[in-house]
């Protein structure tokens, strides 16, 4: 039987709140003021506390501060009459699992707490990463052990101390520029700078100025004589992402730099020469825009002297498990906050989605997952996983919503041989909601 914890002075509402919770089954323990709750939720076998946020002795942030101090993973729902937006936010920033205003619905209640064990019971099944990760986080570090993936690395293994030219090709959020700092930070040049470029976020005659530099006067605005970043980039790589969005005046210049390392300012006649591995990223088929006359020929063969092809995530599955450890790893450093638990059916949803946006969708949906999760448990609904197309039409039907409703819970509940429990997980609800629709829609059988 599981315990619940009602901290609050006001003794109306602590008889009714233990009332409703032992006639639902639960073992109940109340405490009157902020100390006894503390030591009771420390001593106790609890495994939820309502805690009301004013307290004598010890305010509700207090208690809820000390506690997840002493005992982290003890859920703790506030319960207050100040149910407002700083009140809310407080909790929450200090690892409430849920704040509700008083006075309390008790069908919400139960959808709550149902719910809170729900997601205990999900991470009991689930996969841990606080102890178990295998690698330990670093910047510029690619993971996957996938057959493509341990290919590329022994391409990068075989060029990174050549300063060969490198175009890399791969659908977007295949992780283009990770490989282009993996070839830079395991070479030689690791010491030397690295500079990406971003070429289709900035107008031709920017991207000119900011790739080959300008000279005072070169232009309006020119107020001083600025260096590129091929100057910048000396002894280093440059790293130009998108190259297909080049205009033909700068593939002219990049061509020229590859052949003869030299270039001049835009606006100057000082010829410079400058020492830096190009590396070169593209989502695009060169190789047809070279066809169609949108890509010069002889720029295109000097960039791939070397080639590397960046496999989409949906063909290298076997790689996900490993990089939700390490996006997860790596978002325990970044936010200060991280998820220690991954139940099965969160994985498996990970799983089955075809991630049309690659390694960056997944790191996004990830940490907006991770921000948004109460708790350390990484639930599924928290993924919000869309797949991409239309799909095909459903066909229309001219029925009120709640007559559809209706019907759909009566055909669950028949399939389910009239098991709640079954029939209020396929509905996706709690059962406590479920109850309440059948009592609405006269469903009792």
């Amino acid at each position: 039987m599981k315990t619940i914890l009602i901290a609050d002075d006001d003794q109306a509402i602590r008889r009714t709140l233990e009332l409703h919770l032992s006639e639902e089954g639960y073992a109940v323990l109340t405490a009157a003021n902020g100390r006894d709750a503390v030591e009771m939720a420390l001593q106790e076998e609890v495994d939820l506390m309502l805690l009301d946020l004013r307290l004598t002795g010890m305010d509700g942030f207090e208690v809820l501060g000390s506690i997840k101090e002493r005992r982290p993973a003890l859920p703790v729902v506030m319960v207050t009459a100040y149910d407002d937006m700083q009140t809310a936010i407080k909790a929450i920033r200090l690892g409430a699992i849920d704040h509700l205003g008083k006075p309390v619905d008790l069908d919400h209640l139960d959808e709550v707490i149902e719910k809170i064990f729900e997601m205990r019971d999900l991470s009991r099944n689930g996969i841990s990463f606080f102890d178990s990760f295998e690698l330990p986080f670093e910047q510029n570090m690619m993971v996957g052990r996938s057959r493509a993936m341990k290919e590329i690395y022994k391409t990068i293994g075989a060029v990174a101390d050549s300063g060969a030219t490198v175009l890399i090709q791969g659908e977007s959020g295949t992780g283009k520029e990770m490989v282009a700092r993996a070839l830079h930070f395991n070479s030689q040049f690791r010491n030397r700078p690295f500079i990406a470029v971003a070429c289709s976020a900035l107008a031709p005659t920017i991207l000119e100025s900011e790739l080959f530099g300008h000279e005072k006067g070169a232009f309006t605005g020119a107020y001083r004589t600025k260096p590129g970043k091929f100057e910048l980039a000396q002894g280093g790589t440059l790293f130009l992402d998108e190259i297909s969005e080049t205009s033909p005046e700068i593939q002219v210049k990049l061509l020229r730099f590859l052949q003869e390392r030299e270039f001049e300012r835009v606006g100057g006649i000082e010829t410079i020469k400058a020492d830096v591995r190009v590396v070169a990223a593209t989502n695009k088929n060169l190789s047809a825009m070279v066809a169609s006359g949108e890509f010069r020929k002889d720029l295109y063969y000097r960039l791939k002297v070397v080639t590397i092809d960046l496999p989409p995530l949906r063909e290298r599955k076997e790689d996900i498990l490993l990089l939700v450890r390490f996006l997860l790893e790596k978002m325990r450093h970044e936010l200060g906050k991280g998820v220690e638990i991954v139940p099965r059916e969160t994985m498996d949803r990970i799983q089955e989605h075809s991630w049309p946006g690659n390694v960056r969708e997944l790191e996004n949906t990830l940490r907006r997952a991770v921000l948004l999760s109460p708790g350390n448990v990484l639930l599924p609904e928290s993924l919000h996983l869309e797949e991409g197309g239309e799909g095909e039409r459903l066909p229309l039907m001219i029925k009120p919503l709640q007559e559809v409703e209706r019907e759909h819970i009566e055909n669950i509940l028949t399939f389910a041989g009239n098991e709640k429990k079954r029939a209020a997980k396929i509905l996706g609800i709690s059962r406590p909601t479920l109850d309440r629709r059948i009592r609405e829609y006269g469903l009792e059988r």
